[in-house]
């Protein structure tokens, strides 16, 4: 009876577990986009990064307490992170994305980085932070429709 019970024990942990690290049907559709951002983001490539970005008006992105409307004003802002292809800047992620699906149509995502470039003074530095985006998949495909980046220095 002892080895029973021990036996069903260690299905149900392995059950759970495997339903734990199973991956929604919308995950499995963003994952392979926030994986080409990542790609996008190292190569400093800004057109690649916010191909999956809305790219009309309606597009929100807020950092350090401010907010950028619109795709345009995205697209200029990151060029001037990324200073037009020539930063240095390399990112890592610090966790797995989490990927909770709000419906068929709606996620959030959340992803945990570290970036690490050289400072203004010519030493190295890095700094933590958090991307929050909804992504909503639209007529072209998933998109992100708002986001927030919170860093930690």
């Amino acid at each position: 009876m002892k080895n029973i019970c021990r036996f069903l024990s260690v299905c149900l942990f392995m059950t759970t577990l495997s339903h734990a690290q199973s991956t929604s049907p919308v995950a499995q559709q963003i994952l392979p986009l926030l994986h080409q951002q990542r790609l996008a983001a190292n190569a400093h490539d800004t057109d690649a990064f916010l191909h999956t970005y809305l790219h009309d008006d309606s597009l929100v992105f807020l950092i350090d307490g401010r907010v950028i409307r619109g795709f345009d004003a995205l697209h200029q802002q990151q060029l001037k992170w990324w200073k037009d292809g020539k930063s240095d800047v390399v990112y890592t992620e610090r966790a797995k994305p989490e990927i909770v699906t709000l419906d068929s149509q709606t996620a959030l995502v959340t992803e945990q980085f570290t970036g690490r470039r050289t400072g203004p003074d010519g030493k190295p530095t890095s700094g933590d932070f958090v991307v929050t985006t909804i992504w909503h998949k639209l007529p072209g495909g998933w998109r992100v429709t708002y986001g927030h980046e919170s860093w930690t220095r």
